[in-house]
C-alpha cells in the first residue's frame, strides 16, 4: 500500500496519518561520543556503538539561532539524563550497603 492512511478524528471525522518512526539506541560499555569541528564548518555530533552510528548536524550547512536552540535543549537533555542515571546508581548502591548485593533471578 503507498500513500496516505486516514483514521477516525475525535468527532469521527478522517484525519489523515503521517509516517513516523522511531529510533531506540540502547548502550553497552562499547560506545563513544564525540563531537567533531572544523575551522569554517558546522560541527557534527558522532554517537557509535558497534551495531549503530549516529551523527547530529545541520541541514543544508546552515547554522541558525535555531540550532543553537537545539543545542542547549540538547544539553539540558542530556544533563537531565545524567542526573537520573546518577540517582538510579547511587539508589542501588544504598540499597546494597543496607541488604547485601542483590542478584538478579
Amino acid at each position: 500500500m503507498t500513500g496516505r492512511t486516514s483514521a477516525a478524528g475525535s468527532g469521527g471525522e478522517r484525519v489523515t496519518v503521517g509516517s513516523s518512526w522511531h529510533v531506540g539506541l540502547h548502550v553497552g560499555s562499547d560506545w563513544s561520543v564525540r563531537c567533531l569541528t572544523y575551522p569554517d564548518e558546522r560541527p557534527i555530533l558522532a554517537l557509535n556503538t558497534p551495531g549503530a552510528h549516529l551523527s547530529l548536524s545541520t541541514a543544508d550547512g546552515i547554522m541558525t539561532a535555531d540550532h543553537i536552540d537545539f543545542a542547549h535543549a540538547l544539553v539540558q537533555a542530556a544533563n537531565d539524563y545524567l542526573i537520573d542515571c546518577e540517582r538510579l546508581v547511587l539508589d542501588r548502591v544504598a540499597g546494597e550497603v543496607k541488604t547485601g548485593p542483590v542478584r538478579a533471578a
